[in-house]
């Protein structure tokens, strides 16, 4: 049996899912004004610490570890 997520853990789940796809994604400026590396560079690292901030967060951990447990995902540590 699955451990049910609360409304507010789908919410930061989704929002680790979204930074993530924002992070790897390879036309991440194609929308906006040319910029320049330095400016590129800061965006990907404000990202990333967003998914830090995010997985670090008792209630996203609590479930990651209770789904590892569960064999429904794996991941390294």
């Amino acid at each position: 049996m699955t451990p049910e997520p609360s409304d507010a853990l789908i919410i930061k789940l989704a929002s680790i899912a979204a930074h993530a796809a924002e992070l790897i994604a390879a036309d991440h400026q194609t929308e906006k004004a040319p910029v320049g590396l330095t400016t590129l560079k800061n965006e990907r690292r404000r990202t990333a610490e967003a998914i830090l901030v995010l997985l670090a967060d008792s209630e996203v951990r609590d479930y990651l570890v209770e789904l590892k447990r569960l064999d429904l995902v794996m991941f390294k540590r």
